[in-house]
């Protein structure tokens, strides 16, 4: 049993130690990267039986072709538009992920504690603040900013992020409403959280915060009519996905001055070799204005969430083996 794994080679100890009860363990590192620290992706994928993945490759139908041996894709991520599942599905291979294991992702908080992150650093103006200082300014007029008590904030998805984020913004006297089709009014209200429409929560929030699984039915869910529905004084965050907001509907609110401002963790169509930031308008227009903030999808970029994710995935890969469902 060959298992390739395409993550750091600081992966967690325990994970490692699970996998090579299985067989053969090996890494591969991005192309350049000296041959003694690791594998090269290309071409030893075609040896591997088990391939442990996260958000730095693209799995489509031409990389599927090329592994005639996979069994089993272990993800330790939720998000699975990195994968062509349907293509997946054809081929007979088992995809292993942290989708729907609600139990083991109430403990890992990392993207809630990036989402308050992004919001104070947005609505504080700390980056531009901070770059102000490495120019030898020292103007604190110049970068006031906006306190969050009293504010309402809006959460577009009420699930385990969603809950969480509430839960912060109490702390902070915000005022919390929330759209969920999924969850109910009662639940909410349990929650100090006012249940209203898609529209409503465009209209009255100062901080709309994305917290949905992108799914076929979720992808382009907001679209510009529900940025222009959002106060001019209003601010977006987004540490879901990218595409769950129509192409350019972001980039036209912002260039219109329909909102304040944004800050993201995601955008489309993303590489890990940072090549479609050119192709991105949002990038540009980041690098000439101080109401945007991008960050290289690091929500989950936490060493403890990834040290207990890549532990739980592994136990679930090497008990799906002894259950004897991998051929």
């Amino acid at each position: 049993m060959n298992i390739l794994i395409t993550e750091p080679k600081d992966y967690s100890k325990k994970a490692l130690d699970i996998y090579k009860k299985l067989g053969r363990v090996c890494f591969c590192l991005p192309r350049g990267a000296s041959a003694k620290w690791g594998v090269k992706l290309l071409g030893q994928e075609k040896l591997a039986d088990i391939l442990v993945i996260g958000l730095k490759y693209q799995i489509d139908k031409k990389f599927l072709d090329q592994t005639p041996n996979l069994k089993i894709i272990a993800s330790p991520v939720t998000g699975m538009n990195h994968i062509d599942l349907n293509y997946l599905k054809s081929k007979g291979i088992k995809l292993i992920s942290l989708r729907g294991k609600k139990s083991f992702l109430r403990n890992v908080p990392s993207t809630a504690e990036e989402t308050f992150a992004l919001i104070l650093a947005l609505l504080r103006k700390l980056p531009w603040a901070f770059d102000s200082v490495k120019n030898s300014s020292w103007d604190r007029i110049e970068w006031r900013g906006h306190q969050l008590m009293n504010k309402t904030i809006g959460l577009l998805g009420f699930g385990r992020l969603g809950k969480i984020v509430a839960r912060y913004a109490k702390a902070f006297n915000m005022n919390v409403i929330a759209c969920d089709p999924n969850v109910s009014e009662k639940f909410m209200k349990s929650r100090g959280v006012e249940e209203v429409s898609m529209d409503e929560l465009f209209k009255k929030s100062d901080i709309v915060s994305l917290h949905v699984l992108l799914t076929d039915d979720t992808q382009n869910l907001v679209k510009e009519k529900h940025l222009k529905l959002m106060k001019p004084s209003a601010y977006l965050i987004n540490t879901a996905r990218a595409e769950l907001i129509e192409k350019d509907a972001l980039y036209n609110a912002l260039k219109n001055k329909w909102i304040a401002g944004a800050a993201v963790d995601v955008m489309w169509d993303e590489y890990s070799d940072g090549s479609h930031l050119k192709k991105d308008p949002l990038w540009n227009y980041a690098k000439k204005n101080n109401n945007l903030i991008i960050l290289p999808h690091i929500g989950g970029a936490t060493f403890e969430a990834m040290e207990v994710t890549q532990d739980f995935i592994a136990e679930l890969v090497f008990k799906d083996f002894k259950n004897k469902k991998i051929a």
